[in-house]
């Protein structure tokens, strides 16, 4: 025998039908094991409704509803490497989070890539099919506001019998956001107040607590305060906005709001505010300090994004 054939015989392996049934049974239990540890949002049973909560910021029934809206769409198709729950999943995750997408590949075991397209297919599809039925002055008649959203307390307080105005929650919040590359883009999101980089987005709620609208994002640089932004939303009727709004709707806001009083008078919407103490003035008369309580009160209720 020569030495090449010796070389050949004592580098090959034989397996019998047992020993292969052994390996695929093996490889199989690793794969098992090692999918305990991704996150499946496919099956119903491997997340609890806690998990649910911390992952995407709902529960496990809303997570459920809002997938309904995919059946009668095809927006979202399936593929072998994710599935419309999924792709649902990585949008709700990373708003919730801000994982990165090469984390999020990690954690539910996607590519990187297939991580991006299904990302931007959920945003989307929510975009078209769920935003417009559930934000925005144009979901929610002012009637129903009125009605089944404001506070009887509200009403008591700022209407009257015979006029029942649209009691409006307004104020500015903010996102943080990450450094940007772009130099131009960085400068205008930097706020000075916070000391870090963000966004200002405008939320209108009612008495209850109950989002009309978020308006937005502005830049973070002191040309967009509160009273610049809602003149903005205002004047360039935002979301048919000055349609919606009749004359004698009250708005309550803060003090960042100062500098649009006047135009709202003009355009007939009442207003409060937390009065200013007057030149000379050491404290506030006993009527002040109630309205501010009340006024405070209220923007208790304002949800923070």
């Amino acid at each position: 025998m020569t030495d090449n054939s010796t070389n050949s015989q004592e580098g090959s392996t034989y397996f019998n039908k047992t020993d292969i049934s052994s390996l695929i049974a093996n490889i199989r239990a690793i794969a098992v094991r090692n999918e305990r540890y991704r996150i499946d949002f496919d099956n119903n049973h491997s997340l609890t409704d806690a998990d649910y909560q911390n992952l995407t910021g709902i529960t496990k029934a809303d997570f459920n509803d809002l997938c309904l809206l995919l059946s009668s769409s095809t927006s979202i198709r399936c593929t072998k490497n994710r599935t419309s729950r999924t792709c649902i999943a990585l949008l709700l995750v990373k708003l919730r989070t801000g994982m990165s997408n090469r984390l999020l590949s990690t954690l539910f075991n996607i590519g990187k890539s297939s991580v991006r397209r299904a990302i931007m297919s959920a945003r989307q599809f929510l975009s078209v099919n769920f935003t417009p039925r559930n934000v925005g002055f144009q979901h929610v008649t002012r009637d129903d506001v009125i009605e089944h959203h404001t506070r009887p307390l509200a009403q008591e307080l700022f209407g009257t019998m015979i006029n029942k105005p649209a009691i409006l929650v307004v104020d500015g919040t903010y996102i943080y956001i990450e450094k940007s590359n772009n130099f131009q883009f960085q400068r205008r999101s930097y706020s000075i107040h916070k000391n870090r980089p963000l966004v200002k987005p405008m939320v209108i709620v009612t008495t209850t607590g109950y989002i009309v609208s978020i308006l937005g994002p502005y830049h973070a640089d002191s040309k967009n305060n509160d009273a610049s932004i809602l003149k903005h939303n205002i004047q360039t009727n935002m979301e048919n906005m000055k349609d919606w709004l009749q004359t004698d709707d009250l708005l309550v806001v803060d003090r960042g709001f100062r500098d649009s009083l006047e135009f709202l008078s003009e355009l007939g919407i009442k207003y409060q505010m937390p009065t200013f103490l007057q030149k000379g003035q050491k404290q506030h008369t006993t009527e002040e300090v109630i309205l501010q309580n009340i006024q405070c009160y209220y923007y208790e209720y304002k949800p923070t994004i």
